[in-house]
């Protein structure tokens, strides 16, 4: 339970899948609870005597995994949308969907989803892409600019040929 409870804390806190925030919630009370008993005295013994529904660590770990089957649907979906997801793994697609109009975080991720680029030049207040660059320091300017939104997985192919 601490284990997928320590997965899957931070990217509730940050308010990904509000459909399943509820849930999380519930789980992550009940969690804290314990572990705040488990801290105010660390004995087994005390553990031990520590008042529990019957069952309630398996509900927890039961809530926990259905927590992470909506967040792995979410992925693919996200994935199936730009197939280039794929070639990262979770934390980083979770960080870009989450921080999609963040231009340090879009710029940390575009050389693992697009060989050759190395950065994007961004307008000032990061609203939209403008041209990218390459390692070399190349800089091949876009001939319409690329406007960011929350929806990265709309915006980050780029726009869609004539």
């Amino acid at each position: 339970i601490q284990r997928k409870w320590l997965y899957l804390q931070p990217i509730f806190a940050r308010g990904a899948l509000p459909q399943e925030q509820q849930r999380f919630r519930r789980v992550d009370e009940e969690f804290q609870g314990i572990m705040g008993g488990v801290a105010a005295d660390s004995l087994v013994k005390a553990f031990a005597e520590y008042r529990m529904r019957p069952n309630q660590m398996e509900e927890m770990s039961t809530q926990l995994d259905m927590c992470q089957k909506a967040l792995a649907e979410y992925l693919e979906e996200k994935r199936s949308l730009l197939p280039r997801f794929y070639f990262i793994g979770d934390d980083d697609l979770l960080e870009i969907l989450g921080q999609a109009k963040n231009p340090e975080v879009i710029q940390a991720h575009l050389k693992k989803l697009f060989a050759g680029i190395h950065s994007v030049v961004f307008t000032e207040g990061a609203g939209s892409i403008t041209a990218m660059k390459s390692i070399a320091g190349e800089v091949v300017p876009l001939q319409e600019p690329v406007v960011v939104t929350e929806a990265v997985e709309v915006w980050l192919p780029g726009p869609a040929p004539p």
